[in-house]
């Protein structure tokens, strides 16, 4: 099978729904491209484990991210976790 579609502007590029069924495609979700050495261009679901180990160094990015964010302050910072905790909640049983 063939199949045509025009490039807009901004270089997008609409994939057939034939295609799009084929490789179980949903909106949203990334799409690899292969380019081979004849020039031919290959579409395909991206690879699972790269894909995933990607989204595991966002995530990692975000929290360090976080981290720069939030620092205790110079009050709390040498405060022990049940101290804090006694000052946030007041007197009261252990958790």
């Amino acid at each position: 099978m063939k199949y045509e579609s025009n490039m807009t502007s901004k270089g997008q590029v609409t994939i057939p729904k034939d295609l799009r069924d084929a490789l179980g495609l949903k909106p949203g979700q990334k799409v690899g491209f292969e380019l081979a050495t004849d020039g031919t261009i290959r579409i395909r679901k991206p690879d699972k484990q790269a894909e995933r180990e990607r989204r595991i160094a966002e995530f990692e990015q975000r929290v360090k991210e976080a981290q720069k964010l939030w620092k205790p302050g110079p009050y709390y910072q040498d405060m022990d976790p049940v101290e804090f905790q006694r000052m946030m909640r007041g007197e009261g049983p252990e958790v």
